[in-house]
C-alpha cells in the first residue's frame, strides 16, 4: 500500500518562503540560457576578508577543530564578541560566559528563540513588511502572530500605542528589527526608549534583529543594550554574514539578556550540536583582524547606490528609500500598482530580478526591493526605459 504523508499543520500554516522561490524561478531561467541581473537577494558578491579564509583554512586542518563544537562556542569567539560590542557600541559588561551566545547564523537562532518562551496563547508582533523568517518562527513555535504595520508616512517605524491592549497583555515577544529590511529604515534613540519601555510594561520579550548595523550611510545604527534598561528585558542578533560578506559560513551571534540566552542555548542543545569550530576561528579573525573590512563594504556599496538611484531617477521613480543595509526600498510608479506584477515584467521583459514588496508582507505592496550585491558594471546594463 502506497503511504500517505501528510504534512503537520504547522508546516501546512508555513507560506513558500520568499527566498527559496525566487531562486527556484531564477534557476529555471538560467537553464532556458537567460543572462538574469540578479537584485533579488542580499547575498554579496564581494570576497571575504583574506584573513577570515586563511583563518579558516588553517583550522579546518587541525584534528581538535573537526569535533563537535561545544553548545556555548568557542571562549576565544565569545570573548572577541564582548570586545567588540564595547568597542562598537560602547556596550560594557556583557559576560561572554552567560550573555553571548554563537549561532549558525543569526536567521537560526531568530527562529528557534520563539521555541524557548512562547506558548500557543501567546501572541508575537512582528513588524510587516518584515523578514519572513519572522512569521516562520511564529508558526513553527506554535504561537499566534500579530502584524504590525510599518508605514511610510511614519518613517517605518511603528506605533507601539496602536497595538490594542489584548494583544500587549497576551504577548510574549516582539520582533524590531533596524537597520530595517526591506525598508532600510534606522531607528532613532527615542524610539528605541520607548520600545524598552512598552515591553518593560507588559512584559514582553524585546528581539532586535541588527543583523545590518555595521552597513549605513549617515547616521550610525545603534545596539538595543545602549538603551537604559534594555539588558532586562532583551536579546540582541548580529550577523557575520553581512559585516565580512561570509553569508555562507553561517555564523551570528546573540547578546543580552542571561535568561533569555539560556533558553535559547536550551533549544540549540536539542536541536544542534553547535558551529563548526573552524567556522567559529574565522569568526575570531573577523572581528580581531578585519575592523578595516566593513569600512571598505560601506564604500563600495555607497557608490552601488548612487548609480542605481540615477538610473531609477531617469526611469521616473523618485521615492527612493536608502538609509542603510545593502538595499533600495523603492516606491512603485501609478503604472506599476502591484509589486508582483511590476517584478514580472522587470523579469520577462528587462531580466531582471528583485523582491516584491507583498514578499515581505501586506504593507509591503506597491514597493520593491533591489539588492546592492552586484558590481556597478551589472549596473550600468540596466535599461528601464521603454523600448
Amino acid at each position: 500500500m502506497k503511504m500517505k504523508f501528510d504534512f503537520s499543520d504547522k508546516i501546512k500554516k508555513l507560506p513558500p518562503y520568499l527566498f527559496a522561490e525566487i531562486d527556484r524561478t531564477k534557476q529555471k531561467l538560467r537553464n532556458k540560457g537567460l543572462d538574469l541581473i540578479d537584485l533579488s537577494i542580499g547575498d554579496p558578491d564581494i570576497l571575504a576578508p583574506k584573513e577570515v579564509i586563511k583563518s579558516l583554512c588553517n583550522s579546518a586542518k587541525l584534528k581538535e577543530n573537526q569535533k563537535y563544537a561545544l553548545d556555548q562556542g568557542k571562549y576565544e569567539l565569545r570573548r572577541e564578541i564582548k570586545l567588540w560590542m564595547k568597542k562598537r557600541f560602547g556596550v560594557d559588561l556583557l559576560d561572554e560566559n552567560k550573555e553571548i551566545l554563537p549561532l549558525i547564523g543569526s536567521k537560526e537562532g531568530l527562529v528557534h528563540f520563539p521555541l524557548a518562551f512562547a506558548n500557543p496563547s501567546d501572541y508575537i508582533i512582528i513588524p510587516d513588511p518584515g523578514y519572513p523568517g519572522y512569521l516562520g518562527a511564529v508558526i513553527l513555535a506554535g504561537a499566534k502572530p500579530y502584524k504590525l504595520p510599518l508605514l511610510e508616512e511614519n518613517n517605518f517605524l511603528p506605533d507601539l500605542s496602536r497595538i490594542p491592549l489584548r494583544v500587549r497583555k497576551r504577548a510574549k515577544i516582539i520582533y524590531l528589527n533596524y537597520p530595517n529590511n526591506p525598508t532600510t529604515a534606522i531607528a532613532p534613540k527615542d524610539f528605541l526608549e520607548k520600545a524598552v519601555k512598552f515591553c518593560s510594561k507588559y512584559g514582553i520579550i524585546l528581539v532586535y534583529d541588527n543583523a545590518y548595523s555595521e552597513i549605513y550611510f549617515k547616521e550610525k545604527p545603534l545596539s538595543i543594550l545602549e538603551i537604559k534598561g534594555a539588558k532586562e528585558v532583551s536579546i540582541e542578533f548580529h550577523s557575520f554574514s553581512k559585516t565580512f560578506c561570509i553569508t555562507g559560513f553561517r555564523l551570528g551571534w546573540a547578546c543580552g539578556n542571561k535568561e533569555l540566552i539560556s533558553g535559547l542555548l536550551k533549544v540549540k542543545t536539542n536541536i544542534d550540536s553547535g558551529v563548526f569550530l573552524a567556522v567559529q576561528e574565522a569568526g575570531v579573525a573577523a572581528l580581531r583582524d578585519c575592523s578595516y573590512f566593513p569600512l571598505q563594504l560601506r564604500r563600495i556599496i555607497r557608490e552601488r547606490r548612487k548609480l542605481l538611484i540615477k538610473i531609477l531617477n531617469s526611469a521616473g521613480f523618485n521615492k527612493i528609500y536608502s538609509e542603510a543595509t545593502f538595499y533600495l526600498w523603492v516606491k512603485l510608479p501609478p503604472q506599476f500598482p502591484h509589486s508582483l506584477k511590476f517584478c514580472k515584467y522587470l523579469l520577462e521583459e528587462k531580466n531582471i530580478v528583485a523582491t516584491p514588496g507583498i514578499g515581505f508582507g501586506k504593507y509591503g505592496e506597491g514597493f520593491v526591493r533591489f539588492a546592492l550585491t552586484l558590481d556597478k558594471k551589472f549596473f550600468e546594463k540596466i535599461d528601464l526605459t521603454d523600448k
